[in-house]
């Protein structure tokens, strides 16, 4: 067999993925260096068809040794995620480690010192790739995707930049099933919900396509993906009073929507519904059973909704000002409740009556530029969780009346937050940072935490 040739040079494209790749997973500066010393040791920063034994990609990584299918690791966003993975667990439990040395355990090479040696070749591959790639562009969609299976287990979906990856409870508050690769857009958004039958139904959505599978049965298997739409930027599942799902999908000319002619049955095609280019979405139905849409963009928010059951819509209107993400909640009356964040952090606006005109908005505190996630309790309270890069903090309202408590921290920070009342009305939220994925649950309803647990 002919010896795997290795380019003098770098391949700037693998350069600039592996950088945006350790960027958006917020790696400290060690562990970013690390990727790139490695990266150049083992292959000149090149994705490698070849290697020693069954090694592949621009890390190398084998096979036989658990880093993924010759397919995966063949394709640089997932390689890097797995280096960077695994990189962050070694700074988090031996943080005194240099980069190389960080970099050596990743790796477990018969040559441990070569990493460090590569540091100023490592370091200029890591400034040209910075300056190519440019500033920092927020990815805002939303990652997490939890929900009930009909029997009521817990599933949770991660879409990572190869694909989307499922896990679930094996039966209900008990183990998982550890991760398993679910297909579909890799860097996607997505939105999962269910059919009057119980079925989950799961949407991805990247900027170059829109995908859709579903369970057959309810807890069963699922089908295969097919393609629901084109590309996009945010979405949001809403559920019709009769039980037809209705997908809403922003890109640059506003927000789209297509939904279940019948429950459960086949879908109408996209509809334009007007409304800002490029929102973050949020939609809730109302008392009464039509659905309410809030589109939230970095300048402007605005607001639309169901004139009636039978799906018209009434023009967008004016909600605010812009800001960074947007969440909605149901109050135990019906009163439908919004919750934005900013740079000065969370701020709420609630309907007066049920279906009726709304409060002005008003500062509730929190951390700034928070991604958000809101739940109603066992008793009707809701909870909010709000999380930013750095730290992750929760606040509920203290009784039916609506008053709110002062924020308390719930943890660090991280990407994206979403949270469910299991069928015991215990709560529990879903988390990712740069470690994976994390969750922590009440051990009653209404009562403490758990702490938190890696999934």
């Amino acid at each position: 067999m002919a010896p795997c040739r290795v380019p003098p040079d770098r391949d700037l494209e693998v350069t600039k993925t592996v950088y945006i790749v350790g960027r958006d997973l917020g790696v400290s500066d060690k562990v970013m260096l690390a990727g790139f010393e490695a990266g150049w040791v083992e292959s000149h920063m090149n994705n490698l068809d070849c290697g020693d034994r069954d090694s592949l990609g621009v890390f190398q990584q084998r096979p036989s040794q658990g880093w993924g299918t010759p397919e995966q690791i063949m394709h640089v966003p997932y390689a890097a995620e797995q280096f960077f993975t695994r990189a962050v667990r070694v700074e988090s439990q031996q943080p005194n480690l240099t980069a190389g040395q960080t970099a050596q355990k990743v790796q477990r090479s018969a040559f441990p010192d070569r990493y460090d040696q590569a540091e100023g070749k490592a370091r200029a591959l890591l400034e040209e790739a910075r300056e190519a790639v440019g500033p920092v562009v927020p990815d805002r969609r939303q990652r997490l995707a939890v929900g009930l299976s009909v029997d009521g287990r817990v599933e949770v979906f991660h879409a990572a930049v190869d694909q989307v990856y499922h896990t679930f409870q094996v039966e209900v508050g008990g183990a998982w099933s550890g991760w398993r690769a679910f297909g579909g857009p890799g860097s996607a958004t997505i939105g999962l919900s269910a059919a009057p039958d119980g079925r989950l139904e799961l949407f991805a959505m990247n900027g170059e396509t829109f995908l859709h599978r579903y369970q057959v049965k309810a807890s069963g298997e699922w089908a295969d993906w097919y393609t629901f739409g084109g590309g996009g930027e945010h979405m949001a599942v809403g559920r019709n009073h009769d039980g037809r799902l209705e997908v809403f999908a922003s890109n640059s000319s506003g927000v789209h929507h297509r939904w279940h002619e019948s429950p459960g049955g086949t879908w109408h095609e996209w509809c334009p519904l007007g409304g800002p280019g490029g929102a973050r979405l949020a939609v809730a139905p109302a008392s009464d059973g039509r659905l309410e849409v809030f589109a939230l963009t970095d300048e402007i928010f605005r607001h639309t909704c169901q004139v009636d059951l039978s799906g018209a819509w009434r023009q967008w209107v004016d909600f605010g000002l812009g800001g960074e993400h947007v969440a909605v909640g149901r109050n135990h009356d019906g009163r439908l409740e919004v919750f934005a964040s900013n740079s000065s952090g969370v701020h709420h606006r609630w309907q007066n009556t049920p279906g009726g005109d709304w409060f002005e908005w008003q500062p509730l505190g929190g951390p700034s530029g928070a991604r958000l996630a809101v739940v109603e309790s066992h008793d009707g309270r809701l909870e909010v969780f709000a999380m930013n890069d750095d730290l992750l903090q929760h606040n509920y309202q203290v009784d039916l009346s609506g008053a709110w408590r002062p924020w308390q921290d719930f943890g660090g920070g991280g990407y994206f937050i979403q949270a469910l009342r299991n069928r015991d009305g215990r709560l529990e939220i879903v988390a990712n940072n740069p470690g994976g994925v994390h969750h922590r649950w009440q051990h009653q309803p209404g009562s403490t935490w758990h702490d938190w647990q890696p999934l």
